[in-house]
């Protein structure tokens, strides 16, 4: 089967060029607005100011009701 020639898959329409652009504006807007997020300073100032919670809580025991075995049988060879 022939390959198709390297200039029938360039992509120069415009409906891919425009979509490429608005996907890499998109990341660009994501990326400024990760960068630019001041909820962890602000959340690091409101838990300085709260009052510490406390938990108290009996320790657990976790113990399995029943014990299983498997065994694994093979042969060699």
């Amino acid at each position: 089967m022939p390959r198709p020639p390297v200039a029938a898959l360039r992509g120069e329409s415009a409906i891919p060029t425009v979509l490429t652009l608005l996907v890499s504006a998109w990341f660009l807007a994501a990326g400024g607005a990760i960068l630019a997020d001041r909820a962890p300073a602000a959340e690091a100032v409101q838990t300085a100011h709260a009052a510490p919670t406390v938990v108290c809580s009996a320790p657990l025991s976790i113990v399995p009701a029943t014990h299983e075995r498997i065994t694994v049988e093979a042969q060699r060879g």
